[in-house]
Protein backbone atom coordinates (compact mmCIF):
# COMPACT_ATOMS: atom_id res chain seq x y z
CA UNK A 1 0.00 0.00 0.00
CA UNK A 2 1.39 3.33 -1.03
CA UNK A 3 1.10 6.59 0.98
CA UNK A 4 -1.19 9.61 -0.46
CA UNK A 5 0.25 12.90 -1.93
CA UNK A 6 -0.28 14.44 1.66
CA UNK A 7 1.09 11.73 3.68
CA UNK A 8 3.91 11.49 1.68
CA UNK A 9 4.89 15.19 1.74
CA UNK A 10 3.93 15.43 5.58
CA UNK A 11 6.87 12.68 5.81
CA UNK A 12 9.02 14.35 3.76
CA UNK A 13 8.71 17.65 5.13
CA UNK A 14 9.04 16.03 9.08
CA UNK A 15 12.52 14.19 7.58
CA UNK A 16 13.42 17.93 5.89
CA UNK A 17 13.00 19.37 9.39
CA UNK A 18 15.04 16.71 11.55
CA UNK A 19 17.65 16.90 8.97
CA UNK A 20 17.79 20.83 9.39
CA UNK A 21 18.01 20.36 13.26
CA UNK A 22 14.82 22.14 13.88
CA UNK A 23 13.36 20.59 17.50
CA UNK A 24 10.93 17.84 17.37
CA UNK A 25 7.88 19.67 18.91
CA UNK A 26 8.43 22.53 16.68
CA UNK A 27 8.40 20.46 13.50
CA UNK A 28 5.69 18.54 14.75
CA UNK A 29 3.34 21.67 15.22
CA UNK A 30 4.48 22.57 11.80
CA UNK A 31 3.64 18.82 10.53
CA UNK A 32 0.26 19.30 11.99
CA UNK A 33 -0.77 22.76 10.26
CA UNK A 34 0.29 21.55 6.79
CA UNK A 35 -1.79 18.22 7.25
CA UNK A 36 -4.52 19.99 8.54
CA UNK A 37 -4.54 22.93 5.48
CA UNK A 38 -4.42 20.13 3.28
CA UNK A 39 -7.15 18.13 4.86
CA UNK A 40 -9.68 21.19 5.09
CA UNK A 41 -8.37 22.38 1.42
CA UNK A 42 -8.22 19.42 0.03
CA UNK A 43 -5.33 21.06 -2.15
CA UNK A 44 -2.25 19.42 -3.65
CA UNK A 45 0.63 20.16 -1.07
CA UNK A 46 3.13 21.30 -3.43
CA UNK A 47 0.69 23.85 -4.93
CA UNK A 48 -0.37 24.81 -1.43
CA UNK A 49 3.40 25.05 0.10
CA UNK A 50 5.66 24.46 -2.84
CA UNK A 51 8.49 22.13 -2.66
CA UNK A 52 9.40 19.99 0.43
CA UNK A 53 12.95 21.46 0.66
CA UNK A 54 11.90 24.59 -0.41
CA UNK A 55 9.15 24.95 2.70
CA UNK A 56 11.44 23.48 5.29
CA UNK A 57 13.84 26.73 4.03
CA UNK A 58 11.30 28.97 5.55
CA UNK A 59 11.82 27.40 9.17
CA UNK A 60 15.47 26.24 9.13
CA UNK A 61 17.37 27.25 6.52
CA UNK A 62 19.97 24.78 4.54
CA UNK A 63 23.64 26.19 5.99
CA UNK A 64 22.87 24.74 9.28
CA UNK A 65 22.82 21.49 6.97
CA UNK A 66 26.15 21.96 5.97
CA UNK A 67 27.52 22.65 9.19
CA UNK A 68 26.30 19.82 10.69
CA UNK A 69 28.21 17.46 7.79
CA UNK A 70 31.22 19.62 8.32
CA UNK A 71 31.15 18.94 11.64
CA UNK A 72 30.35 15.41 11.68
CA UNK A 73 33.34 15.04 8.96
CA UNK A 74 36.02 17.02 11.47
CA UNK A 75 34.73 14.55 14.52
CA UNK A 76 35.46 11.39 12.69
CA UNK A 77 38.67 12.68 11.20
CA UNK A 78 39.79 13.92 14.72
CA UNK A 79 38.09 10.47 16.23
CA UNK A 80 39.84 8.13 13.64
CA UNK A 81 43.00 10.10 13.58
CA UNK A 82 43.25 9.95 17.44
CA UNK A 83 42.67 6.87 17.58
CA UNK A 84 45.17 5.82 14.78
CA UNK A 85 47.88 7.49 17.09
CA UNK A 86 46.72 6.32 20.27
CA UNK A 87 46.96 2.46 18.91
CA UNK A 88 50.53 3.29 17.20
CA UNK A 89 51.59 4.63 20.19
CA UNK A 90 50.91 1.51 21.81
CA UNK A 91 52.49 -0.81 19.49
CA UNK A 92 55.47 1.61 19.21
CA UNK A 93 55.75 1.01 23.53
CA UNK A 94 55.72 -2.80 22.72
CA UNK A 95 58.01 -2.91 19.94
CA UNK A 96 60.98 -1.13 18.94
CA UNK A 97 60.55 -1.57 15.34
CA UNK A 98 57.13 -0.32 14.80
CA UNK A 99 57.56 2.96 13.50
CA UNK A 100 55.43 5.90 11.74
CA UNK A 101 56.71 8.94 10.22
CA UNK A 102 60.15 8.38 12.84
CA UNK A 103 57.91 10.05 15.41
CA UNK A 104 58.86 8.46 18.67
CA UNK A 105 55.90 6.50 20.43
CA UNK A 106 55.36 8.96 23.57
CA UNK A 107 54.92 11.97 20.70
CA UNK A 108 52.07 9.29 18.66
CA UNK A 109 50.21 8.83 22.13
CA UNK A 110 50.16 12.17 23.06
CA UNK A 111 49.23 13.47 20.25
CA UNK A 112 47.10 10.84 19.73
CA UNK A 113 44.98 11.61 23.05
CA UNK A 114 44.97 15.47 21.99
CA UNK A 115 43.14 14.78 19.07
CA UNK A 116 40.52 12.17 21.14
CA UNK A 117 39.94 15.13 23.75
CA UNK A 118 39.55 17.99 20.97
CA UNK A 119 36.76 14.77 19.59
CA UNK A 120 35.27 14.66 22.47
CA UNK A 121 35.15 18.35 22.82
CA UNK A 122 33.51 19.19 19.30
CA UNK A 123 31.05 16.49 20.16
CA UNK A 124 29.88 17.98 23.40
CA UNK A 125 30.15 21.63 21.99
CA UNK A 126 27.34 20.24 19.26
CA UNK A 127 25.45 19.34 21.56
CA UNK A 128 25.09 21.96 23.82
CA UNK A 129 25.24 24.12 20.78
CA UNK A 130 22.30 22.26 19.07
CA UNK A 131 20.26 21.82 22.90
CA UNK A 132 20.62 26.29 23.05
CA UNK A 133 19.32 26.38 19.50
CA UNK A 134 16.46 24.12 20.42
CA UNK A 135 15.83 26.01 23.29
CA UNK A 136 15.68 29.48 21.52
CA UNK A 137 13.60 28.16 18.56
CA UNK A 138 10.27 29.39 18.31
CA UNK A 139 7.56 29.14 15.99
Amino acid sequence: MSKSTHEQYASDLAEALDVRDVPAEAARQIVREVQSHLAESGEDPVEAFGPVSRYADQFAPRSREREVVWFAVAAAALGFCGAFLIISGVFGLLDETATLWGLPPWVRLTAGIALVLTFVGLVIGIAVRSRRRAAAWRI
